[in-house]
């Protein structure tokens, strides 16, 4: 990702998804868009029969590449899985539209369809999400704005591989540095691209959410690890910060697998197990509540 232009990476996520078996049949999908800052925020909705509740998902692509598109397999499985309703958020991608543009749209999303969503027919009463590397460091901080806001309730997070830290500073980035698919490299670029190029410290905890004052108060997680991976540490010590809080939380490193091992259903056996630990997880939240 860091040796070619924007572009390119994005052509380059696409022609791989579209290598990838396309996702089960779902009884309602439409796309929408929702009001946001300034813009609207495109987002696909996923609506089994009998949907009980909400996942707000949020695609990964190092913030400057991915989209509903690249997400529509992984999103289809989670509705099927999960028997949720599944939102996926568009978001706005770097380097045209840096931090905090990203954050904003997701946050103002998960906010609409919590206060909106049964004008869609959605079962927002009762909501999750869930992020998968880029969006799995989204959802952290979704989590910590809607924890300080006292809204919308969010009964569980889902992080996969997540980015908490752009102080970079996890042992996995040197140990997983060449390799290993994702490189230190580009998640150094990732960074940059997004949000340390722009003026953004690295300490800054709507960046960083491994950073935040307290982690005290936030939703149970279950955060899900590649071994093979340079943000293997991220995730890992995320899961620690979380769970020293009081908060309840369950950490999985799935061994010999690389990053973006999650997407690839029906290519490597662990992405399923893990889509469906993910889903399962989910469903027991809002059963539970």
């Amino acid at each position: 990702m860091a040796e070619v232009s924007a572009d390119e990476a994005r052509a380059g996520m696409a022609a791989r998804t579209a290598t990838r078996a396309p996702g089960p049949h779902i009884d309602t999908v439409f796309d929408f868009v929702i009001p946001g800052p300034g813009v609207g925020i495109p987002v696909r909705i996923y609506h089994p029969d009998g949907a009980t509740g909400v996942t707000i998902a949020i695609h990964g692509g190092g913030w400057l590449m991915g989209n509903r598109d690249s997400f529509d397999a992984v999103c289809r499985h989670l509705a099927n899985d999960s028997g949720l309703a599944v939102v996926s958020v568009d978001y706005r991608l770097a380097p045209e539209h840096p931090f905090p543009a990203a954050l904003d749209d997701v946050w103002a999303a998960t906010c609409w369809i919590a206060d909106h969503g049964h004008e869609l027919g959605l079962p927002s009463a009762c909501m999750t999400i869930f992020g998968e590397s880029a969006g799995g460091n989204l959802a952290a901080v979704v989590c910590l704005l809607a924890r300080d806001h006292a809204h919308p309730r969010i009964l569980a997070q889902a992080l996969v591989y997540p980015a908490t830290d752009a102080r970079q500073q996890g042992a996995s980035l040197a140990t997983y540095a060449e390799g290993f698919m994702q490189r230190k490299a580009d998640v150094e670029h990732a960074f940059r691209t997004y949000a340390l190029d722009h003026g953004v410290t690295a300490t800054s905890w709507k960046l960083s959410p491994f950073l935040a004052g307290t982690h005290q108060g936030l939703p149970p997680a279950i955060i899900v690890t590649a071994e093979c991976d340079a943000l293997c540490d991220d995730g890992e010590a995320y899961a620690r910060k979380l769970a020293e809080a009081g908060v309840p939380t369950t950490c999985v490193r799935y061994i010999g697998m690389l990053h973006t091992f999650y997407s690839m259903r029906g290519q490597v056996d662990a992405a399923t197990l893990a889509q469906r630990q993910i889903a399962d997880v989910l469903r027991s939240a809002v059963q539970a509540a």
